[in-house]
């Protein structure tokens, strides 16, 4: 729509440089989950079927004689699947000294109250109005300490420490001081510092977004010419992106690899790229699937694809499950990497809508997205992107409130989605039981004269476990068969 007396677009401002995909993260209608009813069956269904398996346990004593007749509580300590969220609000409390405030603690503990992995910031640079972690701003002196931290906080809680990212061929995250150079220095600076990253966390970073937004975004040679959405070759992209990864797998090779990139979910608006193509989600998707494809050709293929999914909410979740059957086809593993929903718009759009109803809106339409991500046998991990904003309240010092929307996730993940269960061993000594894929306690009562105080053992229920696990028990109370 345009403004004749003015001559110029109507409407919202466009995005800033570098942020195009806030253009694609809009959407009008408010959220019907009747509309979905398949898709959540179906999910569902997956998840029983996908995140569970079906599991034995021996029991035996010292002597390796089963334990018949034992009572055990069998109880999942965690997920094998990776609930994650980014700390960008905890690595800015830590560069801002707020890292023992009551603030800080509050925040630290409801996120461990959801999560079990978390998205460490590692950016080059960003630009200046962004709160960003930024780790080489200016030239010699790198800063790795905020970043340190929040891996060191993520291994001390159990969590799954994932950095983002290391390679961003993107104006807004060069350095000045790096774009004096030629291409060829420029390469070897973010060499170096791609080496210097994945060297020093070895063994404690598990995953990296290694290379983000290929897909919309100018080779590095051809940074100067931007124009979004700029739309490079399959092997201009492979080009730089092998490098990268041949430094990465260099450095740490049991670490995973991703490509992160966005708009290549569900259709949103349709842009010309500056090859004059029609660009959408479909054929981003096809780009996606062929680079990958390419660098798995060249020796350096991906350990999956990373899709951000923050381009608005959707009105049908078959769509969702359809780009996951897509990826899946291909043969590639899925990690939603940034996923997030906000209000805003609906705000704007259904101001006759109370606030309470959105917000419950909003957490019927997250679980369900998770819920169908979570039964799709190709997405290995789902990350959120802002949930801690999205979720609580936060008012003065420690004080806030908790949001329907956290309420609903954290349900899902740890009373929905474990298992917990009380079971007597048989004859052979052994309990059969189908949980979810995970790490689990196991404990018999202690004592007659105090049974509270019980004996415990740890194990595992992964999807392709062969026979029963056996478990030495010291059990104080057992009897024996002969």
């Amino acid at each position: 729509m345009t403004d004749k007396t003015k001559g110029r677009p109507t409407g919202p401002p466009p995005a800033p440089d570098g942020e195009e995909w806030r253009d694609m993260d809009r959407s009008g209608d408010l959220y019907n989950p009747s509309l979905s009813e398949g898709a959540l069956r179906a999910a569902r269904e997956g998840i029983q079927r996908y995140r569970m398996a079906d599991a034995a346990l021996r029991l035996v004593d010292r002597a390796g004689l089963p334990l018949k007749g034992v009572p055990v509580s069998i109880e999942q300590q965690s997920h094998a699947f990776t609930f994650g969220e980014g700390l960008w609000s905890l690595d800015a409390m830590w560069r801002d000294g707020e890292w023992e405030t009551e603030r800080c603690r509050a925040w630290r503990q409801r996120f461990l109250d959801v999560f079990n992995g978390a998205t460490n910031l590692c950016y080059w640079t960003e630009r200046p109005r962004n709160d960003a972690s930024k780790t080489e701003d200016r030239q010699g002196e790198p800063r790795l300490e905020n970043f340190a931290a929040t891996v060191d906080w993520c291994l001390a809680n159990g969590l799954t420490a994932k950095g983002h990212p290391l390679f961003w061929s993107i104006d807004k995250c060069t350095p000045e001081w790096v774009k004096r150079y030629d291409i060829d220095t420029r390469m070897k600076f973010a060499e170096v510092r791609v080496r210097n990253l994945v060297a020093r966390f070895r063994g404690r970073v598990a995953v990296w977004d290694a290379v983000n937004e290929a897909l919309w975004e100018p080779a590095p040679k051809n940074l100067a010419a931007r124009n979004w959405p700029h739309i490079e070759s399959t092997e201009a992209m492979a080009e730089y992106i092998v490098p990268v990864l041949r430094w990465c797998r260099e450095e740490d090779p049991d670490a995973l690899y991703l490509l992160n990139d966005y708009g290549v979910e569900n259709e949103s608006r349709r842009h010309t790229g500056s090859d004059g193509s029609e660009v959408t989600a479909a054929s981003q998707r096809a780009r996606y699937v062929a680079l990958a494809g390419r660098l798995r050709d060249m020796g350096f293929p991906p350990d999956a694809l990373g899709l951000q999914s923050h381009t608005g909410w959707l009105t049908n979740h078959r769509e969702q499950s359809d780009v996951y059957d897509e990826y899946a086809e291909a043969g590639w593993a899925v990690h939603i990497t940034e996923f997030w929903a906000h209000l805003k718009t609906l705000r704007e759009k259904h101001p006759d809508v109370p606030e309470k109803d959105l917000h419950e809106l909003l957490a019927e339409y997250v679980a369900n997205y998770l819920t169908v991500a979570f039964g799709h046998p190709a997405v290995e991990a789902f990350s959120f992107w802002g949930f801690m904003g999205m979720a609580v309240e936060w008012r003065e010092r420690s004080g806030h409130e908790l949001r329907p929307v956290f309420h609903r996730i954290r349900r899902l993940i740890h009373d929905e989605w474990k298992t917990t269960l009380e079971a007597v061993s048989d004859d052979e000594g052994v309990v059969h039981f189908r949980g979810f894929h995970g790490e689990y306690a196991l404990r018999v009562p202690g004592p007659t004269e105090a049974p509270e105080a019980r004996v415990g053992t740890r194990f595992r229920v992964t999807p392709d476990a062969s026979g029963p696990v056996v478990l030495r028990v010291n059990c104080p109370e057992a009897g024996r068969s002969s």
